[in-house]
């Protein structure tokens, strides 16, 4: 089974899932972007055209990602704090002061600032309230590590939760 969309043209899969995927500029960020379903009746076209618009947003959506994830550093056992020590632990010195592209003084405010946006996946079969609709990846010196921080958006463009992949 397959759909047919405006924005994501013919949605098919092999096995019946459907999947889109391309490559993005967001900014000054190549992202890569999938889209996966289940199958064909898990999907809405409101979800499909949500999608759309978000993939056409990355670079606002990616501003609130980060601003989650500021607002939790401090907090003691927060995704982004784990996230933050992790790589504090893991990373070479050298190798992380390379990775930051900001120096405000406050070093885990620059890694989250400095963070690359790796992937965004969406998922249009998931669209109730809190659930992970879009799913944003990150890492801070993807080459170095295979630590993510993820931060997923409802369907209305909301942080729901950010996780941590270490």
């Amino acid at each position: 089974m397959s759909i047919e969309h405006d924005f994501f043209g013919l949605l098919d899969g092999d096995d019946g899932e459907l999947h889109w995927s391309e490559g993005v500029d967001a900014g000054d960020q190549y992202v890569d972007v999938d889209l996966r379903a289940p199958n064909e009746q898990s999907v809405t076209d409101e979800a499909l055209d949500v999608a759309a618009a978000m993939v056409n947003s990355l670079e606002q959506l990616d501003s609130r990602a980060r601003e989650a994830f500021v607002a939790e550093v401090g907090q003691e056992g927060s995704n982004a704090m784990l996230y933050l020590t992790s790589q504090f632990a893991e990373l070479d010195p050298e190798i992380l002061l390379e990775s930051l592209d900001y120096d405000s003084g406050d070093r885990e405010i620059d890694v989250l600032r400095s963070l690359k946006l790796l992937r965004v996946g969406f998922h249009p079969h998931h669209s109730g309230s809190e659930e992970q609709f879009a799913v944003f990846e990150y890492a801070l010196a993807p080459d170095e590590s295979d630590s993510i921080l993820s931060a997923s958006f409802d369907m209305k463009g909301d942080v729901v939760s950010t996780d941590v992949d270490a």
